[in-house]
């Protein structure tokens, strides 16, 4: 938990008038003013949002293919093909021979949802899904379903068995000189980390250097997360002047949407034309340290439901009235001889208060051992 630091009357004001931005699995409620800055969006491959270019489909797919062919006389085209049904088109190439004779086949997808068009660096029967299910939104839209918002999109997911890395930044009008950022990577490798106090210590020494000062050092929980946070003043310009660096730390397990295998927070004052350490901080130490408390308990998942489950799931019997509207999925006990076919069946839709539906089986006391468990809202 953070520590508590009263807020100055100019952050009171700053957080007088808030609003929730989602990034990724995860939603944070920051001031009113500020604004969301993209940066990593990799779910699995990179994707990029052309904004406003859904018309252009085919313009870029073509284009995108004709710049693959150029590069190398020996690039060849495997497959081009518009798929109305996703409003998407799929390219894949060789870029030359030598790529050929190692069956290095690359693939490259673009997707029109609402007005926006969305290019994926990505391809192949594993991102079918994650095409059918991607959407347009306005970024101030906070869905309700499983997955994973991007710029100006969202794509449901609740298997949570894709790569995910997600960085954002927020800009603060009233504070020019503060950014704050958060990157999180699902599949990273955390072979060998010590944590974020060690690596410091490793880079800095155990005696606090001269011009740094050691705000805080230890260990920290945020959204549920244990970490590790490295708070410094920077003493460099001149008496009585300064800057910040607070740094945040994970170490997850890797392959896990729930405990990320690295989420890495960091917050900056001092900042001139993305430069840290640029020029004296805006805000003192009790103002940064009131900040970076209020920006880091405001960061949570945005829904809570597999694969982010962070509390008791909610379950029902078949032919009970289900609590929730939404999509949900049938299980039997582990060790049922019916529980991997069972567990393989499709989702399905109801409305609270609806009863649930049997699953099928032909024994009652089969049908009696059914557990279905809530997946989420249903984006229609």
């Amino acid at each position: 938990m953070s520590e508590s630091v009263v807020m100055s009357q100019r952050l009171q004001s700053l957080f007088a008038k808030t609003k929730q931005v989602c990034f990724g699995r995860y939603v944070m409620e920051v001031p009113a003013e500020a604004e969301l800055l993209w940066g990593f969006q990799d779910f699995p491959g990179k994707i990029i949002t052309h904004v406003g270019d859904a018309k252009q489909l085919s313009t870029m797919a073509e284009a995108y293919r004709a710049e693959q062919l150029a590069k190398d006389k020996t690039a060849e085209i495997t497959y081009f093909k518009l798929e109305p049904s996703s409003n998407s088109i799929e390219v894949r190439y060789f870029p030359s021979d030598i790529a050929k004779s190692l069956s290095n086949e690359r693939k490259h997808v673009f997707v029109a949802a609402g007005q926006d068009l969305f290019e994926w660096f990505y391809g192949g029967k594993e991102l079918a899904p994650l095409v059918y299910g991607i959407r347009a939104r306005k970024n101030t839209e906070i869905p309700t379903a499983p997955g994973v918002c991007i710029d100006h999109g969202f794509v449901a997911d609740s298997s949570g068995s894709f790569q995910e890395i997600f960085g954002v930044g927020i800009d603060l009008p009233s504070f020019t000189d503060v950014s704050f950022s958060i990157l999180s990577n699902k599949d990273a490798s955390t072979d060998g980390d010590p944590g974020l106090i060690e690596r410091h210590y490793d880079a800095m020494g155990k005696v606090t250097p001269t011009g740094v000062t050691r705000l805080q050092l230890g260990k920290r929980e945020v959204n549920g997360w244990k970490g590790e946070q490295v708070l410094l003043r920077h003493d460099g310009f001149e008496k009585g002047v300064f800057a910040h660096e607070f740094l945040w730390a994970s170490i997850g397990k890797s392959g896990s949407a729930l405990n990320p295998a690295s989420v890495d927070i960091q917050l900056n004052t001092g900042v001139r034309a993305n430069r840290t350490l640029a020029q004296p901080s805006s805000l003192t130490d009790e103002e940064a340290l009131a900040l970076w408390n209020r920006l880091l308990d405001g960061l949570r998942f945005r829904v809570n439901a597999p694969p982010t489950q962070t509390g008791a799931p909610v379950t029902v019997r078949s032919g009970e009235p289900t609590p929730l509207t939404g999509l949900w999925r049938a299980a039997l006990p582990p060790d049922h001889p019916k529980a991997a076919w069972v567990a393989n069946g499709h989702s399905v839709f109801r409305q609270r208060g609806e009863p649930m539906v049997r699953f099928g089986l032909g024994l009652p006391q089969d049908e009696a051992l059914v557990v279905w468990t809530w997946m989420g809202e249903h984006d229609l």
